[in-house]
């Protein structure tokens, strides 16, 4: 049984949306799990500075430099 499952990475940093691919995979082991990620980490990165944002309190705005960040996930672009 899998009782709390996050997308909060080091690395890859995946979307909210990946949820479907990770039920998939547990329901395919029968692995009972929650109905959805027990704590949801949303990134950006910002256009400007490029720096990876982990956004908080629905604020899209970079940490480091101040600009704006998109509203859709944008981690995966090249640097």
């Amino acid at each position: 049984m899998v009782e709390e499952v996050s997308n909060q990475s080091t690395g890859y940093c995946p979307d909210v949306s990946s949820w479907p691919a990770v039920a998939e995979a547990l329901d395919r082991t029968g692995i009972h799990r929650p109905p959805g990620f027990t704590q949801e980490v949303v990134f950006r990165r910002c256009h400007s500075c490029r720096e990876l944002n982990i956004v908080r309190e629905k604020d899209f705005v970079c940490v480091f430099c101040g600009e704006d960040l998109p509203p859709e996930w944008n981690v995966g672009e090249p640097l």
